[in-house]
């Protein structure tokens, strides 16, 4: 699949070789890029022993498709303390490309750890796409005498100008790419031990883990299709109110038509500012639970390196630096756990407070929809009952919704298991 992306357009074929759904790369550098470990997928891919990489800058295996963007953009990330993944092409010794999806961890005592698995989702198109753009921009810099460094700066601006939010990309395309894997028949190695066995356990909890988290995110993201639903549907209620000022007649009928709808316009201010209070909190708590999401693949990445380690001889100082990553992603999840607490809380109060503040403006315009339908008020004003009782069912089943999402909420989900497992595997690990 990957073999076909084009990131660089009317770039020469050439050689390629396609990684296998079971092989984890792993490599860790220091501060600088410079490789200080790697294992025997990565060496057999890159098609250099293990004397010819270490000690060698990690592009000893750069492509040269790749844009100076994407790593610029990674120095950026890693940099800052965040972890960063991005597909990537890199080129063998012979050079015959081959590509990756890599994750790269800053590590708590410094340096940085990668594992990279073979490219499973069409997200790899759209970033393939994204690098065409940014290889423009940059060739035609260094063809104006634009130096390395300020290239990068180019197609990096490229990239989040093509993209602005590249962490919510990738956010989402990790775990999909490791649910990729795994549906694709990507297991752990057969093996026997402690280290193997606690590694086997963290697996579990953090599969189990991900399903919990995997839920939260669905009940954000309907939090915010239904309050901005019910957004959408206040405003036609108000629209209708205009529209019956131009058509109702003069006196007692106009008052009886338009005070129910008058009402309900006042509200729906107040109903709106809720409802767009609480979209906010659900795009709050969608980008938490995403962080989360990909820690949670991060993490069971990591724990499979690990757990393939502990089959092969003097890999022991890998595994302990593999328990230091595995850390970084707990922490991760367990802020996310932290804040899902405030956030719940938040979501049931507005929630709350929608449900009660439409309560009796609905009932009004229930009943003046069925007096209005039931009197000779004449065709022209029909369509615009019509119209409301749209609006009143669309509001109902958006309440309803709401509801129901923050009722998911209700339950607060929890690291303990996956944090014990861990500390097994690094009892296990010493």
């Amino acid at each position: 699949m990957s073999s076909r992306v084009t990131i660089l357009r009317d770039a020469p074929e050439g050689a390629s070789h396609e990684v296998d759904v079971n092989d984890i790369f792993f490599s860790v550098t220091d501060a600088k890029g410079v490789m200080t470990h790697v294992n025997d997928v990565f060496i057999r891919y890159a098609q250099y022993n293990a004397d010819e990489m270490i000690g060698k800058p990690h592009n000893l295996i750069r492509h040269d498709e790749m844009p100076g963007g994407a790593f610029k953009l990674m120095w950026d990330t890693i940099e800052d303390g965040r972890p960063f993944a991005a597909y990537v092409r890199n080129r063998a010794k012979s050079g015959s490309a081959y590509d990756v999806l890599a994750t790269v961890t800053p590590l708590p005592n410094g340096g940085y750890l990668s594992v990279r698995t073979r490219p499973m989702t069409d997200r790899f198109e759209a970033a393939g796409q994204l690098y065409q753009e940014a290889n423009l921009v940059e060739h035609e810099a260094k063809a104006n005498g634009v130096g390395r460094r300020e290239r990068a700066v180019i197609g990096a601006e490229k990239m989040g100008e093509l993209l602005p939010d590249y962490d919510a990309f990738i956010r989402d395309a990790l775990p999909a790419e490791v649910q990729a894997l795994e549906d694709a028949g990507f297991t752990l190695p057969e093996g026997t031990g402690p280290i193997y066995e606690a590694a086997r356990e963290l697996y579990s909890q953090l599969d189990q883990f991900m399903v919990t988290q995997t839920a939260i995110k669905n009940a954000a993201e309907e939090l915010r299709k239904a309050s901005a639903t019910l957004v959408e549907e206040n405003a036609v209620t108000n629209n209708v109110k205009a529209e019956m000022e131009n058509v109702v007649t003069e006196g007692a009928s106009r008052t009886l038509l338009l005070a129910p709808l008058q009402v309900w316009a006042t509200m729906r201010g107040i109903i709106d500012e809720n409802a767009a209070s609480l979209a906010e909190v659900a795009e709050d708590l969608y980008a938490k639970t995403a962080n989360a999401r990909m820690a949670i693949a991060l993490a069971r990445l990591h724990t499979a390196q690990t757990a393939q380690f502990s089959t092969e001889q003097g890999a022991q100082d890998s595994m302990h630096l593999l328990v230091d990553g595995l850390e970084v992603d707990v922490r991760e999840m367990d802020d996310a756990v932290f804040l899902h607490s405030s956030f719940r809380r938040r979501v049931e109060l507005k929630v709350k407070s929608i449900s009660e503040l439409t309560k009796i403006p609905l009932e009004m315009i229930r009943r003046w929809s069925q007096n209005t339908n039931d009197s000779s008020m004449g065709e022209e004003v029909a369509p615009l009952v019509a119209q409301v009782n749209h609006a009143m069912e669309a509001a109902d089943a958006s309440i309803a919704q709401l509801q129901r999402s923050a009722e998911k909420l209700a339950q607060a989900p929890s690291t303990d298991e996956v944090r014990a497992a861990l500390d097994r595997l690094s009892e296990a690990v010493r």
